[in-house]
C-alpha cells in the first residue's frame, strides 16, 4: 500500500482494470492491490439481505417506470421527483421488515 501526496493524483479514487485501487484517506491518497472476495462467505442474514435489497430495487423500478405510480408514490410519500427512488427502497424495507 502506497501513500501518495502528489497534486496529480489529488482526488483520485477508484480502481484500474481491477487491479489496483485509489482510496481517499483525509488529504490522502492510498494505492493499493485490489481486494480478493473471491473466498467472502455470507452470513445467512447478507443472503436475505441481499435478496431484500434485489426485491427493493425490482419494485422501485417498476414503480419508476409507470407515471401514474410515480405521481402516486410522490404524493403518497411527499418528497420531491430527485429522491423518490431513495423514498421507496425505504418504504419498501419498512412494510416488510415490519412484518
Amino acid at each position: 500500500m502506497a501513500i501518495s501526496n502528489n497534486p496529480i493524483m489529488h482526488g483520485v479514487t477508484g480502481s484500474i482494470n481491477k487491479q489496483i485501487v485509489f482510496r481517499r484517506y483525509g488529504n490522502k491518497t492510498v494505492v493499493s492491490a485490489y481486494p480478493d472476495m473471491s473466498r467472502r462467505k455470507l452470513s445467512p442474514k447478507q443472503k436475505r439481505m441481499n435478496e431484500l435489497m434485489k426485491e427493493a430495487n425490482e419494485s422501485a423500478k417498476a414503480i419508476m417506470e409507470d407515471e401514474q405510480k410515480r405521481n402516486a408514490a410522490r404524493l403518497r410519500l411527499d418528497v420531491p421527483g430527485n429522491k423518490l427512488y431513495t423514498a421507496l427502497i425505504k418504504e419498501f424495507f419498512a412494510n416488510v421488515l415490519k412484518k
